[in-house]
Formats: structure tokens, sequence, C-alpha cells
């Protein structure tokens, strides 16, 4: 009889253990290619990331307010980003802790979101190397060049630092008075490269659709500002983590989604017209000829939306002011994105 109760022990701790294992969380496959990150709480199961305790420096930076010194003390340790609790706000200014602005989904310099789940959220450090001062001017100024008819200069023409190899989205807006009237992104494996790209699609579709636009672009670019903005991923959404989508989509986001031949999105402006980022999303998926529903196909990636300003060029009429421009864009066929113009 007694042998019989220890086995009844045995079967059900054993069968507590399996059950315990399986209703941990389980790491999305976006996560498992991140080995170097440090947790400020538990990772999902087949993780082994360090937790924080082991690295002082970034304890203490994370716990502060400075971007910057947080990035160094992640650079000094050799990790590549941070793994924290989700605790969606809508409010997430630069007063307050950085490990509680990465908690709610904020924007922090120097970071940039990786995967949005529900067990939690990784950022990660933003490798982009940003073009030096005397650079970013030219970028406008080489854009407006391309959209006036002239040929794209040789790569060997830009700075070294425009053509140092890394993966960019490079956008190319005309703004006037009114706002924005149509812009392309590309994608490409250099600033320079991403900025011809785009400027010469900007010109293009303005010509496809010349008697729409009020005539021909080389009559009417002078009355417009020519912007130059990287766009960034800023987190992909988790399947499960769609119910967070309103929490984690800042003011400073786009929406987006990406499938395998397209990618297609709203910038800031467009997102912030509508009531909610959920909504921004459906408007997106109805602009682009799918269902309004359409937030869980499994050949679609959801993800935050980030844009950088980097260079204005200003014209006789445009907008006269040096401030982030967004729109309504969709995207077209790799590597240019191509939203409907306004």
């Amino acid at each position: 009889m007694a042998k019989r109760a220890w086995l009844l022990v045995i079967v059900g701790v054993f069968g507590a253990l399996v059950v315990w294992r399986q209703s941990r969380p389980q790491a999305p496959p976006r996560l498992l290619q991140w080995t170097n990150v440090v947790a400020l709480v538990a990772p999902p199961a087949g993780l082994a990331w360090e937790r924080l305790d082991a690295h002082p420096a970034v304890k203490e930076a994370v716990q502060g307010v400075d971007p910057e010194r947080l990035r160094e003390a992640l650079e000094d340790a050799g990790l590549q980003g941070l793994w924290v609790a989700v605790s969606p706000e809508r409010a997430a200014g630069a007063e307050r802790p950085l490990a509680k602005r990465l908690a709610s989904g904020g924007v922090v310099r120097g970071l940039r979101g990786e995967a949005l789940t529900t067990d939690g959220l990784l950022y990660v450090v933003d490798e982009t190397q940003w073009p030096v001062a005397i650079s970013d001017r030219v970028l406008a100024r080489v854009a407006r060049s391309i959209l006036e008819g002239s040929a794209p200069p040789p790569l060997g023409a830009f700075p070294e630092e425009l053509t140092q190899p890394q993966a960019v989205e490079v956008l190319v807006l005309l703004s006037g008075g009114r706002g924005p009237r149509l812009w392309r992104s590309a994608r490409a494996q250099s600033i320079a490269e991403g900025l011809t790209t785009a400027a010469l699609a900007a010109r293009e579709r303005w010509e496809e659709r010349t008697e729409t636009m009020g005539g021909p672009l080389a009559d009417r670019l002078d009355q417009f500002d020519v912007e130059v903005a990287f766009l960034f991923d800023d987190g992909t959404f988790d399947p499960g983590a769609l119910s967070l989508i309103d929490a984690l989509v800042k003011s400073q986001h786009g929406v987006a989604y990406e499938q395998p031949v397209r990618w297609r999105y709203l910038l800031p402006r467009a997102t912030r017209a509508a009531d909610t980022p959920t909504d921004a999303y459906r408007r997106l998926f109805r602009d682009n000829d799918l269902p309004e529903d359409s937030f869980e196909r499994r050949d679609t990636r959801l993800y935050r939306l980030r844009m950088q300003t980097v260079s204005i060029d200003q014209g006789s009429a445009g907008s006269r002011r040096a401030r982030v421009p967004s729109g309504s864009p969709a995207a077209a066929p790799p590597p240019v994105a191509a939203p409907p113009d306004e």
C-alpha cells in the first residue's frame, strides 16, 4: 500500500512538472537569434539571458535618465540589448527612469524596439551610422538635383560616411504649404544608395501622375521643400500581442506591415490622425486592398515605424519648418516603398 502511495506521489509530481514546463512562456522565434541580452525580468523559457544584477553599470544606467550612458554601459559589457517587463502607459516622458520608459514602449535614443510581446519587450542597440553634420546637409540637395532630372551622382562622389555598408531605409518627401505632396522610400545597403533610389522613384511617380499633380515636376519643384529622412523598424508585434498595439504605438510611431514581396506603412502624422493605432492599421489594410481584419495573417509581420528627418532643402513656397513630416504612405515592391499621393 505504501509503495502504491509513493508511486502516486511520484506520478503526480512528474505530471505537475510537465504541466509547469508547458505553461511557461515559450520564446517567440524572433527572440532566439539574440544571445547577449540582459534581462530585467525573467525571459521566456529557452533563453539563457543574464539577469540585471550581473551588470551593475547597466543596472545603474537603466535606473537613470541618460540614454547615452545606458548605451555605453551596454556596449562596455558586450551586450546587444535589454529585455524589460511590459507595462503599457501612454505617457513616457524623458524625465522618467529609462527602465520605465522602455517598459511602457517609449522611444529611447540609441535603442530600437526589436520584439513586442505580452511577456516583455526586447530593445537592442541601434547600430545605424549617422552622417556627420556636413554630410547630412548634402542629402536634400542631392535629392532635389535628381528630382530636377539630373543623373544620380556615382556612389564614389558621396562622402565616405554616406557609402558605408549598413541596412537603411531612406525616405524622400516633397512638401508644400499644405503639407506632404509626394514621397518614396527605398531600402538599401548604404545611405547614398537609398537616397538615389528613393529620389528616382519619387521623380518617376510624379511623371506618371503629372496631370494629377498639377503639371511637370520641373515647373513646380522649386515650390516644394525636399526632405530626407530615415525610417526605422521599432519593434515587431508578436501574434499574441495584438491587444498591445494601441498602448505601444506612441505619438512618434507610424504603423507598418511587411509581407514576402512588399511592405506598407503609414507615417506618424497619418497614424496620429486615426482614432487609434488599431484604426490606423485598418486604414492601412484597406488602402492596400486587404480586409480590415488582417491582423492575424500568417504571411504578414506587423511592426512600429519610426521616422527621423536628417536633411531639408527648402523651396520657395514650402513649409519653412524644420520638422519631422509624415503622411499616409503605403509601399511599392522592393526596394522602393511607394505610398498613394495626397
